[in-house]
């Protein structure tokens, strides 16, 4: 009778274990992101200072665990350049800044001396 009691706590004991680790693992997402180089800093800067890279030696692939909820980063917009003239006294930084802002959508401008010349360069999102 002590035996079978035993047999049950241990039973019940064992449930309760797999059932809470089975509630960590479901908050627990796997991604495959290629080779194994520098895995666990690519996989942190995807997914967060939470994600773990781990590389599995046989096949060298890189595998990122994360939490579920925080999907891969947003990618960040393209960056374009133009122009918007000449800087000079009249138009200098501040003024080219907003002439760049006017000119394309998220614009900021500076001016860069090439030679004798100062331009007015911007850069946006494309």
């Amino acid at each position: 009778m002590e035996k079978a009691l035993s047999l049950v706590v241990f039973i019940i004991f064992s449930i309760m274990l797999a059932s809470v680790e089975n509630k960590v693992n479901a908050n627990t997402c796997i991604e495959g992101i290629g080779n194994c180089q520098q895995c666990d800093v690519r996989c942190k800067a995807r997914h967060g200072p939470a994600a773990k890279g781990a590389c599995d030696s046989k096949f060298q692939l890189c595998t990122c665990n994360y939490p579920c909820g925080q999907g891969p980063s947003p990618p960040q917009p393209k960056k374009c350049y133009g122009g918007a003239g000449i800087c000079s006294d009249r138009c200098g930084a501040q003024c080219c800044n907003q002439n760049c802002a006017q000119k394309y959508n998220q614009g900021s401008g500076f001016c860069d001396s090439i030679g004798n010349t100062s331009l007015c360069k911007c850069q946006y999102n494309c």
